[in-house]
C-alpha cells in the first residue's frame, strides 16, 4: 500500500552520513563562525609562543579540513567548541573580540581621541580658573596692604594735623592769609607744631593719596574677575563742589594742585573720598573671596578628579593597544561619573585629606585615577559607623586610606 503521508523535511544543514560512518555531517553558521574565532585565537598563541595542548590544536585543525570538505562532523564540532573553551583560557586577557578591535583600530583612535579631546578640555578649564584664582588673589592682596598702609597712614597725619579748619572755632584763624607765610597757610597762623616738618607732613600726605589711587585702581581690575562690569562713581568730586571752594576742580583722590590751603582741610577732603575708596575694595574683596572660594571648594577637586580619570583611561588604553586587549565601543561613562562623586566629596569633606600632606586638588585627581581609593575610604566609613551604631555619643573619625 503507498503511503500518500508527506516526509518529513531534511535539515539543510545536516547531510545524512560522514565518511567512514562517523556520523551525520554538519554545516551551519554558528560553527563556522566558532571555527574562525578558534583559529584566530591559536595565531594568536603561536605568534607569541604560547604553549597549547596538542588535542586542542588538532581539534581546530580538523575542523578546517572538514569544513572545506563541506561539513563537519558531530565529534568535530564538539572537539572545536572544546579547544576554543581551551584556547579562551590560555590567552586570556585577550580575547576575540579584542583581537578584531586590534586589527582595526579606527574605533579605538577614535575613543582615544574623545579621551584626549576631553582631558584637553577639562585641563584647559583648569588652567583659566587656576589663572583667575592667582590673579585674583594677588590683587585682593594688594588691596589688603594698601588699606593697612592709608590706614596708618590717615590716624598718623590726623594726629599731627589735628582737625581741619572748618572745624575750629573761628577765632583760631586770624589775620589775612595773603600775608600769611607758606607754613602758616598749611597749618594755620600758628605755624607747624613743634617738632613736626612741612616737607615730611607733605610726604606722607602725598603717599596716602597715591595709595588711595592704588587701592581704587587695584579694585577696578579686581570687580572684572566676578564679572562686575558696573561703572564707579565716587559721591564726591571736584568738579562737584561749590564754585566757592578751593577745591572744586580736579580729581577727588588727587592733591590739590599748588596744594595752596591748610593742609588740615585737604586731609579731610582726601578722609573722605578714602572711605568710599575703601568701601568699594573691601566690597570687592569680599565678592572675590565669595566665588572663588566655592570655585576652589566646589568645581576645581570634580575639574581635576575628571582629569585624572582621564589620564587613567588614555593610560589604560595605550596599555590594552600594546597587549591587544582593547575592546571599542567602551566609553567608560561611569569611570567619569565615579570620578566627579569622589571629588565632589573631597572638596565638601575635609577629613578626606585629614593627615595627609597633599593639597586636596591633588586628593582628588588621585581619586579620579585611582577610583579603588574612594571606595576603599566610603568603606572605611562604612565600618566606623557600623562599629559605632550601638555606641551613643561617640564620634569617630575616620583616617583617609592616602595617609
Amino acid at each position: 500500500m503507498d503511503d500518500s503521508r508527506p516526509k518529513p523535511a531534511t535539515d539543510s544543514s545536516t547531510n545524512e552520513e560522514g565518511p567512514s560512518g562517523a556520523g551525520p555531517l554538519i554545516n551551519v553558521k554558528y560553527l563556522s563562525e566558532k571555527l574562525e574565532e578558534a583559529e584566530l585565537l591559536l595565531g594568536y598563541a603561536a605568534e607569541l609562543g604560547i604553549d597549547v595542548k596538542d588535542e586542542t590544536r588538532d581539534g581546530v585543525l580538523r575542523a578546517r579540513i572538514e569544513s572545506a570538505g563541506g561539513g563537519v562532523t558531530e565529534q568535530t564540532a564538539s572537539n572545536l567548541l572544546a579547544a576554543l573553551t581551551a584556547l579562551a583560557a590560555v590567552v586570556r586577557p585577550v580575547t576575540v573580540q579584542s583581537l578584531r578591535a586590534s586589527a582595526n583600530l579606527t574605533d579605538a583612535r577614535r575613543t582615544i581621541r574623545f579621551y584626549g579631546a576631553m582631558a584637553i578640555l577639562v585641563g584647559g578649564i583648569i588652567m583659566v580658573f587656576s589663572v583667575l584664582t592667582f590673579l585674583s588673589s594677588s590683587v585682593s592682596e594688594r588691596i589688603r596692604q594698601d588699606v593697612d598702609t592709608a590706614n596708618a597712614l590717615a590716624s598718623k597725619l590726623r594726629a599731627e594735623l589735628g582737625p581741619s579748619p572748618s572745624e575750629t572755632p573761628a577765632a583760631a584763624v586770624a589775620g589775612d592769609a595773603s600775608k600769611l607765610s607758606q607754613d602758616q597757610v598749611w597749618f594755620g597762623p600758628a605755624g607747624p607744631p613743634p617738632g613736626l616738618s612741612g616737607r615730611d607732613v607733605i610726604s606722607d600726605l602725598q603717599q596716602f593719596a597715591a595709595t588711595m589711587r592704588e587701592i581704587d585702581g587695584y579694585a577696578r581690575q579686581l570687580r572684572y574677575y566676578v564679572l562686575d562690569f558696573g561703572s564707579r562713581d565716587y559721591s564726591r568730586s571736584r568738579a562737584s563742589s561749590t564754585p566757592k571752594s578751593p577745591l572744586a576742580f580736579g580729581s577727588p583722590l588727587e592733591l590739590l594742585p599748588g596744594l595752596d590751603v591748610p593742609l588740615a582741610q585737604e586731609l579731610t577732603e582726601k578722609v573722605k573720598e578714602y572711605q568710599n575708596v575703601r568701601n568699594f575694595g573691601n566690597s570687592i574683596q569680599e565678592k572675590v573671596t565669595v566665588y572663588y572660594g566655592a570655585i576652589a571648594t566646589c568645581v576645581l577637586p570634580v575639574l581635576y578628579a575628571l582629569l585624572g580619570a582621564g589620564a587613567y583611561l588614555l593610560r589604560m588604553f595605550e596599555d590594552q593597544i600594546k597587549s591587544r586587549t582593547l575592546i571599542s565601543g567602551d566609553r567608560h561613562v561611569a569611570r567619569f561619573l565615579i570620578a566627579g562623586i569622589g571629588g565632589l566629596v573631597v572638596g565638601l569633606f575635609s577629613n578626606v585629606t585629614q593627615g595627609i600632606s597633599f593639597s586636596p586638588f591633588a586628593v582628588a585627581f588621585l581619586v579620579g585615577y585611582a577610583a579603588d581609593v574612594f571606595f576603599t575610604f566610603l568603606e572605611g566609613m562604612l565600618q566606623i559607623f557600623k562599629r559605632g551604631a550601638g555606641k551613643p555619643g561617640s564620634q569617630a573619625t575616620p583616617s583617609s586610606p592616602l595617609g
